[in-house]
C-alpha cells in the first residue's frame, strides 16, 4: 500500500531528474557566447537531421496506430523551431539570461521526444533514436553555459 502511494511522487521525483539532467549533467563552465552560440548551430542542425529522420520512417508499431508518431512528429518541428529560435536570439547578441527560456524550453521537449524514442524498446525506428541521442549529447552540452548564473 505504501508503494502505491509512493510511485505518483517517485513517477514526479525521475520527470524533474529527466528534466533538469542538461542543466546539472554536464561541468559548469561560464558563460562564453561563441561557444554557446556554435554549440547551438549545432544543436539547430541535429534538429533538423531528426526531422529529416523522422519524416523517413514511418511508425514503428502499425498496430498501435499512428498516433504517438503523429505527436512525436509534432513535438519535433517544434524543438526545430525553438532550436533555431536559441541559434537566431545567441546570433544576434541576446546573452545568457535572455536566452535561458529558450533553452529551458528544449529541455522540456526533448523529455517528450525521449518518451518516443528512448527506453528499452523505443517506438521509433533505430535512425530516429539516435537522431534524438545525438540532440540530447548537444543539448547536455550546451547545459553546462546554461548551469551557471
Amino acid at each position: 500500500m505504501t508503494t502505491s502511494k509512493n510511485h505518483p511522487i517517485n513517477y514526479y521525483i525521475a520527470l524533474l531528474f529527466l528534466v533538469m539532467m542538461p542543466a546539472f549533467g554536464a561541468e559548469l563552465k561560464p558563460w562564453n557566447s561563441q561557444e554557446a552560440l556554435q554549440l547551438s548551430d549545432s544543436l539547430y542542425s541535429a534538429s533538423r537531421k531528426l526531422n529529416a529522420e523522422c519524416r523517413q520512417s514511418p511508425p514503428k508499431y502499425l498496430d498501435e496506430g499512428t498516433s504517438g508518431h503523429t505527436e512525436f512528429r509534432y513535438h519535433v518541428r517544434h524543438f526545430m523551431s525553438v532550436t533555431r529560435d536559441l541559434s537566431e536570439s545567441l546570433e544576434n547578441g541576446a546573452n545568457q539570461a535572455e536566452t535561458q527560456p529558450i533553452y529551458a524550453e528544449s529541455v522540456e521537449i526533448l523529455s517528450d521526444l525521449k518518451k518516443y524514442a528512448g527506453g528499452q524498446n523505443p517506438k521509433a525506428w533505430p535512425q530516429v533514436v539516435n537522431a534524438v541521442s545525438k540532440a540530447e549529447s548537444i543539448l547536455n552540452q550546451l547545459g553546462a553555459f546554461y548551469a551557471t548564473k
